[in-house]
């Protein structure tokens, strides 16, 4: 009962919110603490084993803020890392949040993972997020690891950060990571795909979900043009993309984001993998506790890993 609740009030203010078309500090500091409470519920929560540090630490004109999640049996820091970049539509999120996931993410795939506490709007908008990942990725590999040895994870909005880092680290002179995971990311913030998407797929969604979707992201954006590459990432310079592993519900709002992306990248000779599950929500790989293809989906993001960290090169 107290799930269908939680999602009859989600949808009331996804509702508002697309009617309104804006979004206000008090509102996101509302959603950011629901987020929270809703995603350490017992079928998201961590493992009892996992092992958490706090890491504040000045480096590079800036700060690293985040946390290193780590399961029993996982290998060094200095060996292998997953760098996890958390969704939220720019605003809310948080290692905290999504601990559950990074739990699981070590146990499946081996590894430390570092899950990167950036800055949100409205308090900071771009570039402060993208700044943020690039500079933890820069931190990795300043600590003494290669960037053969770190896989780039995030979802949704986290999913946008983690595909545009690899063009930002080739652009500031550094090598690209092995690989890069993306669960139902955001590939437009302007949400155009996404309408488009809906409209041309007959997807039960309603209209307003991308209108709400778009008011959600635009603090982050704001003066940003819309075909910017590191806004629109199928604008950006794919030529530099490492292996990408893509997946996503093939009924949810960001399906389209997906399946552009990965045809994007995939038309230029890169190397691009989609997985589309039937009917899930909307990053449903938090509920692998709960759910069978949140596991396998959790399965093949180690395979992934696996995979590329052991191919000559990475990219």
């Amino acid at each position: 009962m107290a799930v269908t609740r939680s999602r009859h009030t989600a949808a009331l203010y996804v509702r508002r919110l697309a009617a309104r078309g804006t979004i206000t500090l008090a509102e996101v500091r509302a959603m950011r603490v629901m987020l929270e409470r809703y995603m350490t519920r017992p079928e998201f929560r961590a493992d009892p084993s996992t092992s958490v540090e706090q890491v504040r630490e000045r480096f590079d004109g800036g700060q690293v803020r985040g946390e290193w999640v780590e399961r029993p049996g996982v290998g060094s820091r200095d060996s292998a890392v997953v760098l996890y970049v958390h969704g939220g539509g720019f605003v809310a999120g948080s290692p905290l949040s999504h601990r559950g996931l990074t739990s699981e993410l070590s146990a499946r795939t081996k590894r430390p993972v570092f899950s990167l506490d950036y800055r949100r709007a409205p308090e900071y908008v771009y570039p402060a997020a993208g700044d943020d990942v690039l500079r933890a990725y820069a931190w990795l590999l300043e600590s003494g690891l290669s960037a053969q040895q770190i896989v780039v994870c995030g979802d949704s909005a986290g999913g946008h950060l983690a595909l545009g880092l690899s063009p930002r680290a080739h652009r500031a002179g550094l090598p690209v990571p092995a690989g890069v995971v993306a669960l139902s990311p955001v590939v437009d913030p302007t949400m155009e795909l996404s309408g488009r998407w809906v409209a041309s797929n007959s997807a039960d969604l309603p209209d307003y979900f991308t209108d709400a979707g778009r008011a959600l992201m635009a603090p982050n954006w704001k003066g940003v043009e819309a075909a910017h590459p590191e806004l629109l990432l199928t604008n950006d310079d794919l030529s530099v993309m490492p292996p990408v592993l893509v997946q996503a519900s093939d009924n949810e709002l960001l399906a389209g984001d997906a399946k552009t992306y990965v045809d994007s990248l995939n038309a230029i000779g890169g190397n691009a993998r989609l997985s589309l599950f039937h009917r899930k929500f909307h990053v449903f790989q938090a509920a692998h506790r709960v759910s069978r293809a949140a596991s396998r989906a959790l399965d093949e993001v180690a395979e992934f890993v696996e995979s590329v960290s052991a191919a000559e090169g990475g990219a």
